[in-house]
This record gives C-alpha cells, structure tokens and sequence, in this order.
C-alpha cells in the first residue's frame, strides 16, 4: 500500500486496493449505522467541529490511556496501541477469509506497503469523524441511538459467547469418554460408486444388460442407451451411501456428500461385486435402472484421533448450550410476537 495519501503520493491502482483494505472495519461499523450520507448535509450547518487545537469531548465509556501508551491524540482524545492492535486484528481476520497468509506490519514507515503508519493514520481520520458526528448531533438522533443498542447488544453477545466458550471447552478426559460411550457412532459406513444405465422399457433395460455382459464398454453403452443422470459422464452417479447410514450422519449434523439410492436399487446395488452388472429393476418414476459398481470403501472404525476435533466442538457447543439454556430458565422473557406483523422488510 502507498498509504493513505496523506503523504501526496499518486496512488497505482495495487495502492488503492491496499488503501482501502484498512478501511474496511470502518466502512463496515459506519454502514451497519446506516448512514449512507451525513445526516447533516441538507441542514443549516450551525453546529461545527472543535476549531484546530481545541481539546473534544471524549466519546461515552471512553477510557483512560496512559501517556506511554498514545499513539496519537485528536484534539487532545488519544489514539492508543490497543486501538492499533485491533484495527490490526481485524486486518488480520479480512485476510485470512480471503483464504491469504497474513504478514505481520512493518513498525517502519513503508511507502509502498501497508504499515501500522497507515493503520494509526485511518484510525485518526476515524476519530475525527467520530468526533465532527458527535459535535453535529448524529448521536442524538433516535434513529442512530436504535442501531447503536443493537450493535451494542450484539457485540456483548459475542463478547459473551468468546468469554463462555473458554469455559466450555471439554477436558481431554471427557472427550475420550464421549468417544468410548459412543464409539459404533464413529463408523464410515460402507460406500459404492457405481455407472447407471437408464431405459424407458423393461426390454431396452434387458438389452443393454446383454451387451454389457458380452463385454461391450458399460460406460460406453451408458452414453449411447441411457435416458438418466449421468449419461454424458459413461452412467457414472457417483458414490452412494444406505439410506440409513446417510440419515444418521445427517441427525449427527453432517453433510454428507454421498446420495442415497431409491429403496428398490439400494440392496441390488450393495449386493454387486466391482465390475458386475445388476438385472433390471423398476424405479418409482416407472423407468428401468442397471447398475455397475465400480468401486466400494469398506467400513471403518474412526479412531479417537479421527474424531477428537469434533468431539471437541460438540461438546463444546453443547456446554454453551446449557449455559445459555440456564440464563433462560432464570430470566423473565416475554414475547409478543402478533407485533411481528408491522415490522418493516
């Protein structure tokens, strides 16, 4: 990045991109106030900004910096290194979900890179929109005070959500235990890949069978005969699962890739060996399926180690839970949910 120009250097079009990454946590907690434009640009500009050198008022809840740990101060409010390192923390997060390997900032002014100059320089010009808000009376609007409990409230559930769940972590004791009084839940279940031929009637079904066991080319017999999925791909569907093993690894909160076959195909399936062709069979939609299994993972025990991760997550979403579930059982709720009607979309 060249910065922020501040520095009067002509921007290329990689130091605009850089310029503006920066900005983006700005932009963002701006945006969520729903501030499209400054509330006061069509008003009588009667109130202004602290003149230069005049010390503002500090934003409510503002806290005490001490000297050694200002980085900067506008109109006398201090910019400290704990506003530097989270402005640099959620840099760091924008990158990493760009899927990038984050760098740490230089401390030395780089002119042709982003710096902790630029981060401390966007977080001045920040405060001083802050400040110039506050002194036109944007924080006095009603509309402004509602985005701002929301954000307020939100952001105290995440805080309170990062707090708890250093809590809620599971010890290694209970996650083995979870493991051991759970372990037939820990299976990859058997799979198949297998290549389809699809035919309207039961005697093009037979047909096609015939030539497949003659030693014809199933693939190529899929692309010539068939009228279902896969038939640009040689008949190939993919791997498949039991219905009920999918369904089980859905109710545990998988997503399994794997698809299910219709209940009548499902055992002739299973039933095959690499490479042999199943007979005929008459699916739901009154057409006539043959099957060709190509492949099959056997199943497997996960070891501990397999699953430890997300033993670890699930219990540690689960002790959240009961957390949560404790701060309802204690407090008052009270919905009125015929309300819902007039809220606006």
């Amino acid at each position: 990045m060249s910065g922020v120009p501040r520095r009067g250097r002509p921007l290329s079009a990689g130091g605009r991109v850089r310029w503006l990454v920066p900005l983006v946590g700005l932009a963002v907690s701006w945006g969520a106030l729903g501030c499209e434009r400054w509330p006061w640009e069509t008003e009588a500009k009667s109130a202004s900004a602290p003149a230069t050198g005049q010390a503002a008022s500090p934003a409510p809840g503002t806290i005490a910096v001490p000297p050694q740990e200002r980085v900067a101060l506008v109109n006398d409010v201090p910019v400290s290194t704990a506003d530097v390192e989270l402005a640099t923390e959620e840099l760091k997060r924008l990158v990493e979900s760009f899927q990038q390997a984050w760098q740490p900032l230089s401390a030395q002014e780089r002119p042709d890179a982003l710096d902790l100059h630029d981060v401390m320089s966007n977080l001045v010009d920040a405060e001083l929109k802050a400040q110039d808000a506050r002194a036109r009376g944007l924080d006095q609007r009603t509309e402004v005070q509602e985005r701002l409990a929301y954000l307020t409230r939100n952001f105290y559930a995440q805080e309170w959500d990062r707090r708890q769940r250093e809590q809620a972590v599971p010890t290694e004791e209970a996650i083995r235990q979870f493991y051991e009084e759970n372990k037939a839940a820990f299976v990859e279940p058997e799979r198949i890949r297998v290549r389809q031929i699809v035919t309207k009637t039961l005697a093009e079904a037979e047909a096609a069978r015939a030539r497949a066991v003659q030693g014809e080319v199933f693939a190529a017999l899929a692309r010539e005969l068939s009228v279902g999925a896969g038939k640009e791909e040689g008949g190939d569907i993919g791997w498949h699962l039991r219905a009920l093993d999918r369904e089980r690894l859905t109710l545990m909160g998988g997503t399994p890739a794997e698809q299910a076959f219709f209940p009548q195909l499902e055992p002739v399936a299973f039933a095959l060996d690499v490479g042999q062709v199943s007979q005929p069979v008459k699916g739901p939609d009154g057409q006539f399926y043959i099957a060709q299994l190509e492949e099959r993972k056997s199943l497997t025990q996960q070891s501990e180690l397999d699953v430890h991760d997300a033993i670890k997550e699930g219990l540690t979403v689960q002790n959240l839970q009961q957390q949560l579930e404790e701060l309802r059982t204690r407090a008052k709720i009270e919905r009125f949910p015929e309300r819902l009607d007039g809220v606006r979309q």
